[in-house]
């Protein structure tokens, strides 16, 4: 199914607002999270350290596992926004959630 740009700007105004500011607010949350991930994918490689650590598949796994995080918040936002458009607001909306979660928790754990 082909959704053209007017299609789109028609459906974004008989939309109710509550929906639309939600996911714009959680993905400003997530795109405010790829600052903190920056120092941590540096950080990340650092898994590789000791010798023939890069022989193993753990420090991949962590690796691989960090810098796939953008990935994830570019494949939520993508699904979200497409959950949003065919007006299925509350599974968009909890997807985002869903997402931005971690980051709270982490600041949390970070600051105890």
């Amino acid at each position: 199914m082909h959704l053209s740009v007017l299609e789109f700007c028609i459906a974004m105004t008989r939309s109710p607002k509550w929906p639309w500011i939600t996911l714009l607010a959680l993905q400003a949350v997530q795109l405010l999270s790829l600052l903190p991930w920056l120092l941590l994918a540096g950080i990340s490689l650092m898994a590789f350290d000791a010798p023939g650590s890069e022989k193993t598949w753990q420090p991949w796994a962590i690796v691989l596992g960090i810098w796939s995080y953008p990935l994830w918040l570019l494949l939520t936002a993508i699904a979200s926004w497409l959950l949003f458009v065919f007006h299925h607001y509350k599974s968009a909306i909890t997807l985002s959630v869903v997402f931005t979660l971690p980051l709270p928790a982490m600041l949390f754990l970070f600051t105890i």
